[in-house]
């Protein structure tokens, strides 16, 4: 590994997790610092402290190795001032409170058990006066809102309805339905998802109207009468009309777009997208989200402020090795609203947060309106070569059935690869996954229609309306996934045969 090799978030995220398995029963942390080097190296240490400190409501099977991590990677002073934080901040789990006191304890010299002890609550008392300023600021920073799904996360089942019951009795409308929002719509079958969902039907709020107005469109079956239920509740309390993005422009005014981009998507329909705005003040808000093609959103990652030059930093190393496509805004919230429709009844409660940074924009056609034609050879093995295609193979776990491709094709000797592949791609491109790979040609074909590559995007389309040239595409596929196969086995005899028949 180079010694300035800088992770995106989302890589950080899954640093962090793996040092906190593999370290899970070590005491001894000094002698395991060859562990964190990766964590060591990055350059920009706010993303690590910032996802440790997320850390601290999850249950931890060693608390001493987050304390140690924390220390290791957050300026003194800093730390101090977030613990007090955690301290004084009346939505903070006792777990975490007792987490900070211990940490405190350690570092500070200036700590006082009196002073912390005011602050360590009943476990019962979930809620007190300060909560309507936490709903107000979840409103316009949707930062706020998320820790707030961490904190609720942290706690049991029975304590999540109490939470929430008890908000619902001192709060009600807007504020309260922007918090509840995605607590329903994240874990919808879940008891605390319902009482979620019981709670917005008697908000009187327009936000609530206009998310179950939404959701029962997509929900699954068994969930649509218990969100018709609540969405008549609305309408009988007077909430017939949906103002809700009026709502959100009025908070969006002070900001407008700034860079909106995604990659074409990987061997396993995996796209990185970036959303984020600028404000007046010259601050970014800045949002990183994995999709695919199987499960629609799969991940979420923001900040509310960030400088220019972070935001551009962060760009960089997100798309690191991968072509960022610039889109306009409406283009990308339309892949954005499909993706939902994949994701509807399991949508990570971060992306339901930060999507109303969209709220002022409005989706735009994705449809290709040209004219079909019959692609020539040439033409075809131009597609073959396409930048995205390099990204386009399976690896050896892809699937059951690409594993079991591979387990018959070590047992043939000698193999005709192209006769074993013709033979059985059906078994791997089954009709579930045809149809999925076949429309991710398509959305490439919109990717390459809007970064103005026109040529590109018709003979994508064309490829797309040819069956007969989308099995001759597939077969490539398997072509590339078995030389990758043998190329990361280093059987060299094998990878020379392939690149004597396949690439020379």
């Amino acid at each position: 590994m180079v010694e300035n090799f800088e992770l995106n978030p989302f890589e950080i995220k899954a640093e962090i997790s793996n040092v906190l398995s593999k370290l899970s029963d070590v005491k001894d942390f000094e002698s395991y610092e060859i562990h964190l080097r990766t964590l060591d190296r990055q350059k920009d240490k706010n993303i690590i402290v910032k996802l440790l400190f997320k850390e601290i409501n999850s249950p931890q099977k060693n608390p001493d190795l987050l304390k140690f991590l924390l220390i290791r990677y957050s300026p003194k002073n800093e730390l101090v001032e977030r613990l007090w934080n955690i301290i004084k901040n009346n939505m903070s789990s006792n777990n975490a409170k007792i987490f900070a006191l211990d940490l405190l304890r350690d570092i500070d010299s200036n700590w006082t058990y009196e002073e912390c002890d005011a602050y360590i609550d009943n476990p019962d008392e979930l809620v007190n006066a300060d909560t309507k300023k936490i709903l107000d600021n979840a409103i316009v920073n949707p930062e706020v809102q998320i820790d707030f799904l961490d904190f609720l996360s942290s706690l049991s089942d029975q304590d999540k309805i109490i939470l929430l019951k008890s908000l619902s009795d001192d709060y009600s409308s807007d504020e309260l339905a922007n918090l509840l929002i995605p607590v329903f719509l994240s874990m919808p079958d879940t008891e605390t998802g319902k009482t979620a969902l019981e709670i917005l039907g008697n908000s009187k709020s327009q936000l609530a109207y206009h998310a179950l107005n939404t959701a029962v469109k997509y929900a699954d079956e068994r969930l649509k009468p218990a969100i018709n239920k609540n969405l008549s509740i609305l309408k009988l309390a007077g909430i017939r009309q949906d103002n809700s993005t009026e709502f959100y422009k009025n908070i969006l005014k002070d900001s407008k777009p700034y860079k909106f981009c995604i990659t074409y998507p990987d061997g396993h329909g995996n796209q990185a997208v970036i959303v984020s705005r600028i404000k007046k003040t010259g601050q970014v808000q800045f949002v990183a989200i994995v999709i695919d093609d199987y499960k629609g959103i799969r991940d979420c990652f923001g900040f509310n402020e960030i400088s220019k030059f972070e935001c551009n930093a962060i760009i960089e190393r997100f798309y690191r090795g991968q072509r960022a496509i610039e889109l306009a805004p409406g283009i990308l919230k339309s892949i954005l609203f499909n993706a939902e429709q994949l994701s509807a009844n399991n949508m990570p409660y971060e992306y339901v947060c930060w999507k109303n940074l969209l709220a002022d924009i409005e989706p735009e056609s994705i449809e290709l309106n040209f004219e079909n034609k019959k692609l020539s050879q040439k033409e075809f093995e131009e597609i073959l070569r396409y930048d995205f295609t390099d990204y386009w193979f399976l690896n050896s776990n892809y699937s059951d059935e690409f594993e079991e491709f591979l387990k018959e094709l070590e047992q043939v000797s000698p193999i005709d690869y192209d006769k074993f592949i013709d033979l059985n791609l059906e078994k791997v491109f089954f009709k579930e996954e045809y149809r999925i790979w076949h429309e991710r040609i398509l959305h490439t074909a919109v990717l390459k229609y809007f970064s103005d590559d026109n040529k590109a995007a018709k003979n994508l389309y064309s490829l797309y309306n040819d069956r007969i040239l989308v099995r001759e595409f597939f077969k490539n596929i398997l072509r590339k996934s078995i030389y990758e196969y043998y190329f990361a086995k280093n059987e060299k005899e094998k990878i020379q045969a392939i690149e004597e028949m396949w690439v020379k």
